[in-house]
This record gives C-alpha cells, sequence and structure tokens, in this order.
C-alpha cells in the first residue's frame, strides 16, 4: 500500500484539544491514512488512537515527527511509502482483534467490500420523500400514437410522485397521490411486487389481528379493533377468543377543517365566511397558514357546503357539494379565494334535468324553487360555510372483477391502458370466494361459519337500506347449493329446507318451504308478548300417501300441499309441520291421483281429477240468489237453475220461462207433484209454442163433457189447444 504525498496522519485532536480521554490516555491518537496511487483505488483506514509519540522503526522518528516532515516534502514518495507501510502495520497491530466485527466495536469489510454485519438502529426516520426500487420510463404506442409512462419508484414515502419536468424545469407530479403517503407495489404495464403480511395474533383489540385497515377520523387508539374479549368479565359473557386475519372498518369523520363565522375557532382567530359564486368562492379574510398550506398540498380536495339547494324534505342531501380545482393567494401566500368546476346537488341531472347545472350559486340559486337556507341537520354554523376534505359515502370493502373477455384485436388504449389488453387470456373472473374447510368429523367440537351480516343500528335505518344486495343481469343471481340435510333459508319471514324430501314411512311429512308473518304489528311480532300473537304461516309441505319402504321412490304417492299452518317454526333452523292446519291446496291428492283438491280446516271437498272433471265429496251449496249457469255447445247461455224465495227450484231457459226447453232425455220420475203452467183459455199463449205443449186451463172443458166440469189439461196439437183426446176445448 502507497500514500499520497500529502497528509498522512492527524494527531491534532490529541495535541490541539486537551480532553479527558486524550489526557488519561496519552498514547492512543486518531490516525487517519489514505493511500492512492495509479495502480491503486482510493481508499481509506480509521483506526484507534494510537501514541503519537511512538517511534517508527527505520526512521528515528516518533509519528508526530513523521507526519509533520511529511507534510513539508510531498516529493519524497519512496521514503513516505516505506514509513507509511510500517505505520500501518503498527497502526493494525495497535487494534484488538477483539474489538473487530463485534457490537460496540469496529466494523468489518467481507471480500466484496460488504460491512459483514447490517447497521442497526432503534430508530429510523423519512421526514421526506424516500424512495425505493425506481422504475425507468416506458414509451408506449397508444391509440393517439406514442406516450410515455413516467418512470416511478415501488415503494414510497411521502410527497408525491413526481412523474417527470416540462421544459423550464417544473416538475410534473401526480396531484391524484396524497402528498404523505406509503405506496407499496408496482404501478407500471406488467409491474409486480408481492407484498406478505405475516403475524400471529395474541391478545384482543389491534394485537389480535394479522391487518387493520381503518377509515375514519379517529386516532389509532380510537379505531381499536372489536376482537376481544379482553376480560375476565368479557369472557364469562362470550365462548372465544377472536383473532381476525384482516380487519377493516370505515366509519364517520369530521372536515379537516371549515371555513365560516364565529362557530368555528380558526388559527388565526378571525372568520372566514365564504361568498359563493357560480365557479367558487372567496372568504372574508384570507386562510390561515395552516389551512392554505393544506390546500395548496391536497389538490381536487372534496367540499361540502351547508347551502340548502333542493327541499331537503324530499332529497337525501340537500345541500351544495363540490371539488375543488384551483386557489388564489395574497401576496403572503395565503388563500383568499377557491375554484370549482361547478357546485352540485347530488344526482340533480337524474332528478332534475332541465335544470340548467352551469349557473348554480349556494345561497343564492336553488333546483326547485326552494328559498335558500342554510342547513341546521347536519351542521350548525349559524353562517355559510364551506367544509373541507369530507366523504359522505363510506365503502368498509369495495372489490371489483372485471372481466373483458376475448380481444385478439384490441387496439392500445391511452397511457392507463397501453396494451389495450390485446390477446387476454383472463377466461373467468370471481369476485369473492370463501371456501370453508372442516376437519371436524365429530361434527359437535367447533362450527364453521361464512359470511355474518349483523345490523347494529339503534334505529331502523331508511327503507333502501339492506344487508345485501344481488343486483346486475347475470344468469342466476343467487345459487344454493347446499347438501341434502341443509338449510338453504333459515328465518322467521322465509325458510326454505334442504334438498331432501319426507321419510318412507307412510304420512310422512316434510316442508318446502315456509313464509310466515305475525298477526301483529312492529315490536310486538318480534317479542314473546303479547301471548295472543300468532304466527301466520303459508306453507308448501309434501306427505308421502303411502309405505315405500322397498325405496322405489315413487312419485305418485307423494302430495304437494300449500296453505297455511298457525305458530310453530320456534326454531328458525328447522323446518316441520309443527303448526295447526288450516286451508290448503293438494296436488296429485291420494284420492285424486294427478288431480287438485281444495281443503277446509275440517276436510276436503272438492276436486279436479286427473281428467279435469269436477268432482265432489260433499254437498254443492248454491247460496240464495245465485244460480248454476248452464251453457250450450257455443259457450251461450242456455238455461239456468235457482232456488226461488218462494221455496221453488226454477229451471229457465236462456230467454226466461219462454226461451229453450227443459228437455229429459231419460225417464222422469217424480215422487212429488208436477205441476203445469195455469192460465186461462183467453191467455193460453199460441207464439212460441212446440207440438205436444202442456198446460192446465182453469176455464176450459172438454167439447165431450158439459160446462159443468171446468178445469182441464189441455195440449197444443200444433194449431189449436185440445184435451187429451185430442178434441177442441171450450171454455
Amino acid at each position: 500500500m502507497t500514500f499520497p504525498h500529502s497528509k498522512i496522519f492527524d494527531v491534532s485532536r490529541c495535541w490541539h484539544f486537551r480532553t479527558h480521554h486524550c489526557s488519561t490516555l496519552p498514547w492512543l491518537i486518531f490516525l487517519l491514512v489514505t493511500a492512492t496511487s495509479a495502480a491503486y483505488a482510493d481508499s481509506t483506514l480509521q483506526v484507534t488512537q494510537i501514541n503519537g509519540g511512538a517511534v517508527v522503526t527505520g526512521t528515528g522518528k516518533t509519528l508526530a515527527q513523521l507526519a509533520t516532515s511529511t507534510q513539508k516534502n510531498t516529493n519524497s514518495l519512496a521514503s513516505t511509502t516505506s514509513t507509511a507501510s510500517s505505520a500501518y502495520s503498527l497502526a493494525v497491530g495497535a487494534i484488538q482483534s477483539s474489538l473487530m466485527g463485534v457490537a460496540g466495536g469496529l466494523a468489518v469489510l467481507d471480500s466484496s467490500g460488504n460491512v459483514t454485519s447490517p447497521v442497526a438502529t432503534t430508530e429510523s426516520t423519512a421526514s421526506d420523500y424516500s424512495t425505493v426500487g425506481w422504475n425507468d420510463p416506458l414509451t408506449w404506442s397508444t391509440n393517439s400514437g406514442t406516450a410515455t409512462q413516467y418512470g416511478n419508484p415501488k415503494i414510497a414515502f411521502n410527497h408525491r410522485w413526481i412523474m417527470g419536468y416540462d421544459s423550464s424545469g417544473n416538475s410534473y407530479v401526480d396531484d391524484y397521490m396524497p402528498p404523505t403517503h406509503l405506496r407499496l407495489g408496482g404501478s407500471q404495464e406488467f409491474d409486480g411486487v408481492p407484498l406478505f403480511i405475516h403475524n400471529i395474533p395474541y391478545s384482543s383489540g389491534n394485537m389480535g389481528i394479522v391487518e387493520g385497515v381503518f377509515m375514519q377520523s379517529e386516532n389509532m387508539r380510537g379505531s381499536i379493533a372489536g376482537v376481544g374479549p379482553s376480560y375476565a368479565s368479557g369472557a364469562a359473557q362470550y365462548d372465544n377468543y377472536d383473532a381476525v386475519a384482516r380487519y377493516t372498518f370505515a366509519g364517520p369523520t369530521s372536515p379537516v377543517f371549515t371555513t365560516t363565522g364565529t362557530a368555528v375557532t380558526a388559527p388565526d382567530g378571525l372568520t372566514h365566511i365564504p361568498t359563493f359564486s357560480a365557479s367558487g368562492a372567496s372568504f372574508a379574510n384570507p386562510l390561515p397558514q395552516v389551512w392554505s398550506d393544506w390546500i395548496k398540498s391536497h389538490a381536487h380536495a372534496r367540499m361540502i357546503t351547508n347551502e340548502i339547494g333542493v327541499n331537503p324534505a324530499t332529497y337525501k342531501n340537500a345541500t351544495f357539494v363540490g371539488e375543488m380545482s384551483g386557489y388564489t393567494t395574497n401576496a403572503s401566500g395565503l388563500v383568499v379565494s377557491i375554484a370549482t368546476d361547478g357546485w352540485r346537488i347530488f344526482n340533480q341531472t337524474q332528478n332534475f334535468p332541465s335544470t340548467n347545472i352551469t349557473t348554480e350559486t349556494p345561497g343564492t340559486t336553488t333546483l326547485d324553487g326552494t328559498t335558500p337556507a342554510i342547513d341546521t341537520v347536519w351542521s350548525d354554523f349559524g353562517d355559510p360555510a364551506i367544509m373541507f376534505g369530507v366523504y359522505t359515502k363510506a365503502f368498509d370493502n369495495n372489490v371489483i372483477c372485471y372481466l373483458p373477455g376475448p380481444t385478439p384485436h384490441a387496439t392500445p388504449g391511452d397511457i392507463n391502458d397501453p396494451t389495450g389488453k390485446i390477446n387476454n387470456q383472463l377466461r373467468s373472473c370471481e369476485g369473492i370466494e370463501y371456501d370453508l374447510w372442516n376437519d371436524d368429523t365429530s361434527g359437535e367440537s367447533a362450527y364453521i361459519r361464512g359470511i355474518t351480516v349483523a345490523y347494529s343500528g339503534g334505529a331502523s335505518p331508511s327503507a333502501d337500506s339492506y344487508d345485501m344486495n344481488l343486483a346486475g343481469g347475470n344468469a342466476n343471481t343467487l345459487i344454493l347449493s347446499g347438501e341434502w340435510y341443509s338449510m338453504n333459508v333459515a328465518s322467521h319471514s322465509f325458510a326454505s329446507a334442504g334438498y331432501g324430501g319426507p321419510a318412507y314411512t307412510k304420512g310422512s311429512q316434510k316442508v318446502v318451504a315456509d313464509f310466515a308473518q305475525s298477526n301483529r304489528p312492529g315490536w310486538d311480532a318480534d317479542s314473546a308478548w303479547p301471548a295472543y300473537s300468532h304466527n301466520m304461516r303459508l306453507s308448501i309441505w309434501n306427505t308421502r300417501n303411502s309405505d315405500d319402504t322397498s325405496n322405489q321412490n315413487d312419485y305418485n304417492d307423494i302430495t304437494t300441499s300449500m296453505g297455511i299452518q298457525v305458530d310453530g317454526h320456534n326454531d328458525v333452523h328447522q323446518l316441520s309441520m309443527d303448526g295447526t292446519v288450516q286451508e290448503h291446496l293438494e296436488f296429485n291428492s291420494a284420492n285424486y291421483p294427478n288431480g287438485i283438491t281444495l281443503c277446509g280446516y275440517a276436510g276436503c271437498g272438492f276436486s279436479v281429477n286427473r281428467q279435469g272433471t269436477p268432482e265432489a265429496d260433499d254437498n254443492l251449496i248454491i247460496n240464495s240468489g245465485k244460480s248454476l249457469l248452464l251453457m250450450n255447445a257455443t259457450n251461450v247461455l242456455a238455461g239456468y237453475i235457482y232456488g226461488n224465495t218462494d221455496g221453488n227450484i226454477h229451471v229457465l231457459g236462456a230467454n226466461g220461462p219462454t226461451g229453450s226447453s227443459f228437455i229429459i232425455d231419460a225417464a222422469l220420475k217424480s215422487n212429488g207433484s208436477i205441476n203445469a203452467p195455469n192460465n186461462i183459455y183467453s191467455a193460453l199463449p199460441t207464439a212460441n209454442l212446440t207440438t205436444g205443449d202442456q198446460r192446465y186451463c182453469s176455464n176450459c172443458y172438454s167439447s165431450s163433457s158439459s160446462s159443468a166440469l171446468k178445469g182441464i189439461p189441455v195440449w197444443w196439437n200444433g194449431s189449436a189447444w185440445t184435451d187429451s183426446l185430442g178434441a177442441a176445448v171450450k171454455y
């Protein structure tokens, strides 16, 4: 090793500064050796302090003297090399080997020049922009030519991604990335950086989860995961120690700050009431420095005003909202106004399509003629206000599964999709799949559950709230593929049983589905009180009509019934015929296979057999004032039968007494009297008659008898009324 003709040793530290360390260890000095030559790379050797008065072998000089003379004579390279080599040997020998490569000692380099042990600290802070793993810019062909996807880090702390610089050297930043952030993973086309997290939860709260994501304005302590129990009292009321692999929580947040009047104490102690225009707002006083700095570094901040723009009685969010598009400052750099691309009411084009949406000004105009006013329900500032950095709808988890389908000839998109997904090979897409694995063969010691959605609100939510929404025009909206023993849907209001049918024994029954509703409204429906409330159940069930112990599974032996049960179904996880059966309808009934039977509470009385013929197993009752209507071959009314208030049964033709005849093709036998119509001769009809028609004439007598015997039956012979012998009648 050779040394340059410059400073070789610097021993001034102990000579010039009389430190305690130097005074107690006079034999140690700080030796800094720097060696350079045309054949060797620069290197620096730092050793512990050695005695400056030590004599260097072959020189007759002390180290201090040698350093002084070497500085004065930089041209004596050969002499210096020899001297330095000796000094190097002396310096190395002065270092205890036990101090090398150990904690508290000297770092040691390996053969590759790397420190053999990593630098360890108890705290590491990246106060400003820090990146790991930078990507090179990529140039892609797009539908408008070419575009450059700027280089970017795979891991970044703080500050936005500086994507490039313009011709003036000004940085071009991604203003949709927060100014303070931690971003992990690749961000270019085909760029991937896996992320793995492993942990073993060991206690409650945040110590009981592997990964936690909390979205709300409370701090981490306020957002502690609901994983428990934490105390003995909790374990006494709960049957598990919980642990969560991934815990997410979405909750409320307050505005980052609000510009308004005296209702808000601003950092500068002044009021900042906004004056609105159609394109933004100005403030009564420039915004404080801290608020101004926040606005400058948070592009596109969301804003909500307290100015009502539509009738709040008919609209969920009635105040104007906007997204910041710019700002102006004064000479001191304080924000004096903000700009927006327009103040809006949510969904206003859907609900107010005829409104000119480009000229709305909060506090001045409304969408439906409502008088401008300040909201006091969701905020209460008293003065006009703008709330910065807020949201109105929180998603705890948003999963998107995108399936573009075959795209062999796709063209490039923009720089966000430079390859256009050409020749995409994605064939299927499943949003979320939960595979529930259970190796417990006992079936008793463990339970396994899929998804639980438990609403825990203190009051009834709005009518458009839901626990689960299955939407869209998919081939199947819901598929339940349980086993024969599975309960497909378990609830009081609707329950669906498993696929397995009734047992093989005659009379066995199995409920298919059950629709239930209490006869009591509101809170009474879901409580044990009052005792006289009942559960009205529209049930569908199957009944086996004959023993099938040979397991032939003859479907003809099964009657499917639909009817009403009262009460029962106390265990929502099971379905059975445990209520009181009321009226019901039987399909494929035992007495009429492939027919339909109507049944009341006490029995079944009317059926339609397999040929479609009605059959009555009990009396058919035609109530007072109602008729049995008879239709002819052309489906036109031919006649009808009814029971009159005179106590008689009346059979009439379509046109009443003078209409079609009542014809009996079989023999007629009457156990009672048979009466013909009663007329006097002058009232006997001569039209609309059929030969053989019979009447009773009260003032007629036979021409073969005397007039003393009046009142005889008469017959129409086609042209005149006669007696029973065919002789003309007299009157």
